[in-house]
């Protein structure tokens, strides 16, 4: 409690296990538990010298001394926390009974110095969200700590609009509809001057249909109820986002026939299905997190497959080396043997054998390729990797399912096959489409990146303190 190392270094002297018959004793807490949430940095750094197991011992409510340490804002524990025996990975991950991280307490408390050195490192934790789908930026506006937030921006990068635009499970709300409905006017200022959130503030609504900007007046409202939310709205005016309900308003007559006169215009319609071809080429959640054992299955069962077949091929294969032919079906002979060990079909048939052999190979390295890409460490989540990783599940499938269809020409009656090739190239039709919009979406993302790159960069004007509260 006091945090004293000569009295502890007196207590070792005297037994030396009494840290190991902590896990005796009816406490909840370790001593580093409570030494964390103390602050005390020479006792923790004592703690940890003498018995490094403590840093990963949980409580009854599963906190790890780096929740309390990191809740309270001790940078100093943190650090040596995360830098005792590498545990970085295990301790930023590790959930208390509510679902949470030690990142998530660090920015409930606008901790920025610890958010600093979780980030740093594990930057992965950035994206664990709660159990009812709240990243951590929804954390941050939730308790109105405006700097922990754009210290995670910037962390995530400004251009990920996919994570700056996520929504919330309960509600279907973004951080931005949370700083609207919370009256937060540096955070909605703020969060408007993200390229990435105001391009897709226009369109994306919570689970009641309802955008940012219709959050701030009722239904039986004329004006706004107060100051702030007349601020809030000239922000979103500034920004081009009026609520539905302003547009309907008598005094908005001007803008609503210039609106009327934009709706007209083709180029209208182009930036609606735009957006809405934006949206839909979006990926929804954490997806890639979520199915990366699946794909790594799948690819392990066709590369299987794959290679049971072409070790085992349709016809069988020669029992003894034979050198006659039978009823000239076979062309073997003394300078064309058939060997045993090899395809029967190779000899019958070499032509479509070899087509088979083929698409059985292919399928085989694109099935081994994806796994490559799972187990080699780059980040699958880069939209270059994620297009790699389709298209090589994409290409396994597809030369399985041509190799299928030759198979079964080969060892089927003609008749018979005729059944199957309509399924097949149906299938090939929703392969095609998959293919197509994941380019889409690569495309999509190289053209926004290159133009990103060659637009000019304006510069920065200071932001206008508010003397509100």
């Amino acid at each position: 409690m006091e945090g004293c190392v000569l009295t502890f270094n007196s207590l070792i002297q005297k037994d030396p296990l009494i840290l190991s018959k902590i896990s005796l004793t009816p406490f909840n807490e370790t001593p580093l538990h409570i030494s964390a949430l103390l602050g005390h940095l020479n006792f923790t750094k004592q703690l940890l010298i003498h018995k490094p197991k403590l840093a990963s011992e949980l409580d009854s409510r599963n906190r790890s001394p780096l929740h309390f340490a990191s809740a309270e804002g001790h940078a100093g524990i943190v650090q040596a926390l995360l830098q005792e025996n590498h545990q970085d990975i295990i301790m930023c991950f590790t959930k208390d009974e509510d679902g949470r991280i030690p990142l998530h307490y660090a920015a409930m408390r606008d901790r920025v110095d610890v958010i600093r050195l979780l980030v740093s490192a594990q930057r992965r934790s950035i994206f664990e969200m709660t159990p009812v789908g709240e990243t951590v930026l929804h954390l941050c506006v939730q308790y109105n700590h405006l700097e922990a937030l754009e210290v995670l921006v910037e962390s995530v990068g400004s251009e990920n609009g996919e994570f700056l635009n996520l929504k919330e499970q309960a509600h279907g709300n973004t951080i931005l509809h949370l700083a609207v409905m919370l009256k937060q006017i540096k955070t909605v200022k703020y969060l408007l001057s993200l390229p990435e959130v105001r391009s897709e503030a226009e369109t994306s609504v919570n689970h009641k249909g309802l955008r940012a900007c219709d959050l701030l007046v009722g239904d039986d409202d004329q004006f706004p109820r107060d100051f702030k939310s007349l601020k809030i709205q000239c922000i979103l005016m500034d920004a081009n986002l009026t609520s539905s309900q302003n547009r309907d308003k008598p005094g908005n007559n001007k803008q609503l026939a210039a609106s009327k006169r934009k709706k007209k215009s083709g180029g209208f319609f182009l930036r609606r299905w735009w957006r809405k071809l934006k949206e839909l080429l979006k990926y929804k959640g954490q997806w890639m997190d979520d199915k990366r054992g699946s794909i790594m299955v799948v690819a392990t069962v066709i590369g299987t497959m794959t290679f049971t077949t072409a070790m085992s091929p349709p016809g069988g294969t020669w029992q003894e080396t034979t050198i006659e032919s039978f009823n000239g079906m076979f062309k073997c002979s003394k300078e064309n043997m058939c060997l045993a060990g090899t395809s029967v079909m190779a000899q019958l048939n070499p032509d479509t054998y070899s087509i088979f052999l083929l698409c059985i190979s292919l399928s085989f390295l694109a099935s081994i390729s994806a796994i490559l890409l799972l187990v080699s460490g780059f980040p699958i989540k880069n939209k270059i990797c994620m297009w790699l990783l389709t298209m090589a599940m994409c290409g396994a499938l597809t030369f399985m399912a041509i190799a299928f269809l030759i198979g079964l020409r080969m060892v089927s009656p003609n008749s018979m096959v005729e059944i199957y090739i309509f399924l097949v190239f149906s299938w090939f039709g929703v392969l095609s489409f998959v293919c197509l919009l994941q380019t889409i979406r690569l495309l999509v993302w190289l053209v926004r990146k290159l133009c990103g790159c060659c637009r000019p960069k304006k510069k920065k004007k200071k932001p206008i303190e508010n003397t509100e509260d």
